[in-house]
């Protein structure tokens, strides 16, 4: 029978339709889109940079600021970014909830979505107070005695708001564990050297790194927060690697069924599967727990307080660190060769950094210290670089195979 031309003129798609298809698709957007994303935190920038512009002038008004200094410029901005990143997080995280690869988020104890979320605030907006605070300060020496009228201070306050919104906005909601190990090291390294600067007591690195921590240091709540707040983000981040280390083992699996390859007769799935042998997810986990446990306990107990608490504490958290670098290699398997060689080259250096304090006396407490926090910080992102890159690869080439099918 032959088909009627008539029918076929009358279900063949026009040009005209295929345009108003692409202007206007059927499937809308998903929560997680990046336009999206992108409008909102144009839009949250702009409301900030509205209501941060009002209170900017209700602070400077009577008076010419300075730019740095008490009450001056920078002292509000950096007040206005930190409380106007503080707001943005948490409306902007839980949009990352609604990916697909972050479902679970929602599976978690209400306590511990509430306390990341109050670390994540915390964490993003003692960046935008610090580096407002700091800029200012910077642009006060480069232009001596400047002074600013009123407007145009609430002009500068104004940036300072609408560019700490928009980037607190991108963060939040595209939150995953490269950007959570970039937060951590930008906090950490940020936090520590504002109390360097802005600490009482001048002969602070003649006694050890956790004086900055005491009480005659005058800024002794900024560097135990900023521990506290520290170890809480690394325990969050144990949670975001060892479901990047699940989903490389996912694609591996599904790669060996595909190529048909078994092992004890069976194809090994759900998280076990990496590299030819087991993955053991859980000695991971708990060495990054426990890190971010003791570091943030480390910060609870100053030294002045009960200094063998405090040193116990901050030695154990350097042992999880040798403990998790020396069984890495049996526990993730599949991890790049020249990551692991990095990691006994990076824990030699922190054994030589002790060596060098004790017995050589080479250098003091303070300087051994702060190596072994700088090689543990790097350590760290490297291991989150490392697992990122290991993941990317792997959907690429998921992808690549399922195009080519």
């Amino acid at each position: 029978m032959t088909p009627d031309p008539r029918s076929a003129e009358a279900v063949e798609p026009t040009p005209e339709a295929d345009d108003l298809r692409e202007i206007r698709p059927s499937v809308p957007l998903p929560p997680t889109s990046a336009v999206r994303t992108e409008a909102r935190a144009v839009q949250v920038a702009g409301l900030a940079v509205v209501v941060s512009f009002v209170a900017a002038l209700i602070a400077f008004a009577g008076r010419r600021p300075a730019l740095s200094g008490d009450h001056s410029v920078g002292d509000v901005a950096g007040l206005v970014g930190g409380a106007v990143a503080v707001i943005v997080l948490p409306l902007a995280y839980r949009h990352t909830f609604d990916h697909p690869q972050h479902h679970w988020l929602v599976e978690r104890p209400a306590w511990r979505r509430y306390l990341g979320v109050l670390a994540l605030a915390v964490v993003h907006g003692a960046i935008a107070f610090m580096a407002a605070w700091a800029g200012f300060r910077i642009f006060q020496q480069a232009f001596g005695a400047l002074t600013f009228d009123p407007f145009a201070g609430a002009i500068e306050t104004a940036v300072v708001g609408g560019l700490s919104a928009y980037a607190t906005y991108q963060s939040g909601a595209r939150m995953n564990s490269y950007l959570l190990s970039n937060l951590l090291a930008t906090y950490l390294a940020a936090g520590v050297l504002t109390s360097m600067v802005t600490t009482k007591n001048p002969n602070w690195w003649e006694i050890n790194f956790s004086a900055l921590g005491a009480a005659n240091s005058g800024v002794a709540w900024t560097f135990n927060v900023t521990l506290v707040t520290g170890g809480i983000v690394i325990t969050m981040l144990a949670e975001y690697v060892t479901r990047d280390i699940q989903a490389l083992a996912a694609f591996r699996a599904d790669r060996l069924a595909s190529l048909g390859v078994q092992e004890n007769g069976f194809v090994r799935r759900r998280g076990r599967a990496f590299g030819g042998t087991d993955v053991r997810i859980r000695p991971v986990f708990v060495c990054l727990v426990l890190m971010g446990l003791l570091l943030a306990g480390t910060g609870l107990v100053p030294v002045d307080v009960y200094m063998p608490g405090h040193n116990v504490l901050a030695t154990s958290m350097s042992g999880a660190f040798v403990v998790l670098v020396v069984g890495l290699p049996w526990w993730l398997p599949g991890v790049s060769r020249t990551f692991q060689f990095t990691g006994f080259v990076m824990l030699g250096g922190a054994v030589l950094a002790v060596v060098l304090w004790y017995p050589l006396g080479y250098y003091n407490m303070t300087a051994m210290e702060m190596f072994v926090a700088g090689i543990v910080l790097g350590w760290l992102v490297l291991l989150i670089r490392n697992l990122a890159a290991a993941v990317e690869d792997a959907r690429r080439s998921a992808l690549s195979e399922l195009l080519g099918s």
